[in-house]
């Protein structure tokens, strides 16, 4: 299988990974919500009749410029992450003004707001999806034509630097952030990372990539263990090892409260390992669900 293939299988995965976890988790107080993945698991969530949209799709040319009569959303909107994002009742450019200063002052949530507002509008020029009718397709262009209007004044500039800012939150510690810096990519947008393997931008992203899910693990976020979990498996990111897929599984599912036996453990993941591996995996795993979840988890009294 090329590099390419396991790369779209694992941002698969994650993608409706991603949908699981926000639709069942909370967000650190920014009224963000997702729903469930559906059909093509790689790609966001369009909020128009349960379409998605990838969050890598290359771009295209915009739909239409009648706005005038538009009024902005009044409910929150979806940002290319996947995320619901609330403005306030703010056009992107206002909210953008509004945290800017503390964005550039370094203020991880700051400047994750500021990402946010800018990934609003990151995708408005990608190409419409496939649709089963003409109404579908009119609706989906409405809710465009509402989006752009939203977005007047938010160039190119700012929605590449949405990526930079981005950054500053992952680094920081804001594990939201640290979650989609792996899921935009390295650009923010479509690119062939096998074909962009000696792009030292793509080899940085891939380095800090893994480097943030990690530290977003060891805060005990279950949605940061599946990643670690599939990144291994697929062998892109970081050489395969099926030993470390296996652990991050286990302490996703410890994370979780879920209980995996052993016995579902070996035939669904483990089934090429020897004895001894299986079960150096499994030590492995709980020595980092100790270490990342269960300081976490709340006490029966809470």
């Amino acid at each position: 299988m090329s590099p390419t293939i396991r790369y779209s299988l694992l941002l698969a995965v994650a993608g409706a990974c991603l949908g699981i976890y926000l639709s069942t988790t909370g967000n650190s107080g920014e009224k963000l919500r997702l729903k469930t993945a559906s059909q093509d698991p790689v790609s966001t969530l369009s909020p128009r009749s349960g379409e998605l949209i990838s969050p890598f799709a290359a771009g295209a040319a915009g739909q239409g410029n009648d706005l005038a009569a538009l009024p902005l959303p009044s409910a929150p909107v979806y940002a290319r992450n996947g995320r619901q994002v609330d403005l306030g009742g703010l056009t992107a450019q206002q909210y953008i003004a509004k945290w800017n200063s503390l964005a550039r002052a370094g203020d991880k949530d700051a400047a994750y707001h500021v990402y946010q507002a800018t990934a609003v509008c990151a995708s408005n020029d990608d190409p419409a999806p496939a649709y089963n009718s003409a109404a579908e397709l009119s609706q989906f262009l409405d809710e465009r034509k509402k989006l752009l209007e939203l977005c007047a004044g938010v160039n190119a500039a700012q929605l590449q630097e949405r990526m930079s800012f981005l950054a500053v939150a992952a680094r920081a510690g804001k594990v939201e952030a640290q979650i989609d810096y792996f899921m935009e990519g390295p650009y923010g947008r479509d690119i062939n990372l096998a074909k962009s393997a000696d792009d030292p931008v793509v080899q940085q992203w891939k380095t800090e990539a893994v480097t943030e899910l990690k530290a977003a693990a060891a805060q005990g976020e279950p949605f940061a263990l599946a990643l670690l979990a599939q990144i291994y498996e697929a062998g892109e990111l970081l050489p395969r090892d099926a030993k470390q897929s296996l652990a991050y599984k286990v302490a996703e599912a410890d994370a979780r409260s879920s209980v995996l036996s052993e016995e579902q453990l070996r035939r669904n993941i483990g089934a090429q390992m020897s004895d001894a591996d299986f079960a150096s995996a499994l030590q492995t795993g709980r020595q980092i669900a100790a270490a990342c979840c269960k300081k976490n988890r709340p006490s029966p009294q809470e």
